[in-house]
């Protein structure tokens, strides 16, 4: 493998990756507009998800978690149910198990951070009392987090539908290069014949015309 070759990897994955700065910016929009109207410091659950695989769903959970975390605003779960090989888990590199943890999947924890992931496999949410199992666990978080930022992965995945429809708030992630007009007003009248709302969307992958830094001139 060529260094040029190289280069430009690393070149168009930083421009596909989204900047640290504008997981700031969605989180204090999120602030401002979701959890500080909520007077009684309850856990707030907000779930992503996206019209298909590969979206960035798991990238945008990943970063949220990391800003939420130097916020300072409580105790963070990232509750991953995409069933995805490569989950928030690895995107955080948070890998260490929970020395003890009385709840079901795939525990790590990172102290530093005061960021837990939790990675329930498919059969969590499969089987003869998986609903009870899953309403029962929902209790159990509320009373451990203050935030809990759950990657849904996309609207096709079974395993995501419980924690969509019983969210606080749910974001849709939009990837730019492959969503058009036209599926995103289908997909509204699907939400329309169906329990899951849809309270705010990330565009993701954005391409500008012009370099960021000249949009400026523009104000």
């Amino acid at each position: 493998m060529s260094f040029n070759f190289v280069h430009e990897l690393l070149f168009r994955l930083s421009k596909r990756t989204p900047k640290p700065a504008s997981f700031e910016r969605i989180r204090i929009r999120i602030l401002s507009k979701w959890l500080l109207n909520k007077k009684d410091g309850s856990c707030s659950i907000i779930a992503f998800t996206s019209r298909l695989p590969r979206e960035g769903v798991s990238t945008v959970v990943a970063g949220l978690a990391r800003s939420f975390s130097k916020a300072e605003v409580g105790k963070i779960l990232v509750l991953d149910v995409s069933n995805r090989r490569y989950g928030v888990s690895r995107l955080l590199n948070i890998t260490t198990l929970a020395g003890f943890s009385d709840l079901p999947g795939y525990v790590t924890r990172d102290e530093k951070l005061d960021i837990d992931v939790i990675t329930l496999a498919d059969d969590t949410h499969s089987g003869i009392g998986a609903g009870q199992h899953t309403i029962t666990l929902k209790e159990r978080l509320l009373d451990k987090y203050n935030i809990i930022l759950v990657d849904a992965g996309p609207l096709s995945s079974a395993s995501g539908a419980y924690w969509l429809a019983n969210s606080d708030y749910n974001v849709l992630v939009i990837d730019s290069t492959k969503t058009t007009r036209e599926s995103l007003e289908y997909q509204q009248k699907e939400f329309e014949n169906s329990n899951i709302t849809i309270d705010g969307s990330i565009l993701n992958k954005r391409e500008f015309p012009i370099p960021d830094f000249l949009y400026w001139l523009a104000r």
